[in-house]
């Protein structure tokens, strides 16, 4: 058998021991206090102190009731448990604390006390309770903006498409007015899409494809026939959810800028990764943009795509086809 340690290993070993030990006597005198307990206290002695000075003091007297408890019927138990147990520093901080008590006989009657600084674990406690609660929030915003983006918007799209519509068949007064319906609708759009991405994460967006084909089956409605949509490169993953925003309503805007004015059989919309730009084209086989730049600029329509463009420091620019009838709008901004 491997000797039995003696006096100097065993006291060398408390020594060194990462929990605080201190041994208090009968009338509650701290006789001996290692190294972890003088560090936790915040004392650089604490032998010959009352072990009362080491409780809060709104518990002070109530401490001095439980150690003539426990001198009574001393047994080896964890001190207060199920409560939230702290320990008074020098400079009058608290700090929580796990303590366990254990009684012996030598010459007299002792209590050796461990205490554990559980600050750290606590902490950690308080930090995982809060995750569940940011977890719970996440999912309950990500509901909130999944039924915004399918129930609201789609209504909305559905609005601003009738609005079009009806501003085919009217005068230049009446779809100057109903331009301008338009223009609040867009508007109140990527309001509650920024609603929508402010609350929740990338899973509220849905797929940019299914959204995008969302809006040319809406603008089909209006053009009599229905665009064809292409989309080339890692769109979805490079679009961030400002710009994802307004490029459909761009998109919208110019199919329905296709609507009011091409007298258009076919069209065509592309999405593109292109040299660190998102490049969306929509072109069309209709009668072509007007000659007349002043004529050109004198619509809303364009000038809301213009500026839904330079809001990200990128371009948009309509022109003839080359070689065939037409218009091609192209919408670019760098990412």
């Amino acid at each position: 058998m491997p000797p039995a340690p003696d006096t100097a290993m065993l006291l060398h070993a408390v020594e060194r021991a990462p929990d605080g030990v201190i041994i208090v006597d009968q009338s509650g005198t701290i006789v001996y206090a290692n190294r972890a307990m003088l560090g936790m206290s915040g004392y650089p002695d604490l032998e010959g102190r009352s072990v009362d000075e080491l409780v809060p003091d709104s518990l002070r007297m109530h401490h001095e009731d439980l150690r003539r408890e426990y001198d009574a019927d001393p047994t080896q138990r964890p001190m207060g448990a199920g409560l939230d147990l702290t320990l008074r520093r020098a400079d009058g901080r608290l700090v929580p604390v796990e303590i366990s008590l254990s009684p012996f006989e030598h010459g007299g009657r002792f209590v050796i006390t461990a205490v554990r600084d559980v600050s750290d674990r606590l902490e950690a406690q308080r930090r995982l309770s809060s995750a569940h609660e940011q977890l719970a929030l996440i999912e309950e915003r990500e509901r909130i903006g999944r039924d915004l983006h399918d129930v609201v918007l789609q209504h909305l799209y559905g609005m601003g498409l009738t609005v079009q519509a009806i501003g085919v068949s009217a005068d230049d007064q009446v779809a100057a007015r109903l331009e301008e319906v338009v223009s609040d609708v867009d508007r109140i759009i990527s309001e509650v899409r920024t609603i929508v991405f402010t609350l929740g994460s990338a899973g509220t967006q849905g797929a940019l494809g299914q959204e995008l084909a969302d809006v040319v089956a809406q603008a089909s409605r209006v053009l009599g026939f229905t665009p064809a949509l292409r989309l080339e490169g890692p769109v979805d993953s490079v679009l961030t959810p400002e710009v994802r925003t307004e490029m459909i309503a761009s998109m919208r805007e110019a199919l329905g800028n296709v609507a009011r004015h091409a007298e258009a059989t076919s069209a065509n919309v592309m999405v593109a990764v292109d040299e660190g730009n998102v490049v969306m084209t929509v072109t069309d086989d209709g009668v072509g943009p007007p000659s007349d730049q002043r004529r050109l600029q004198a619509g809303h329509g364009l000038k809301n795509l213009n500026q839904r463009a330079a809001g990200f420091g990128g371009t948009c620019t309509l022109s003839a086809r080359d070689g065939v009838s037409g218009a091609e709008l192209r919408w670019t901004v760098p990412f």
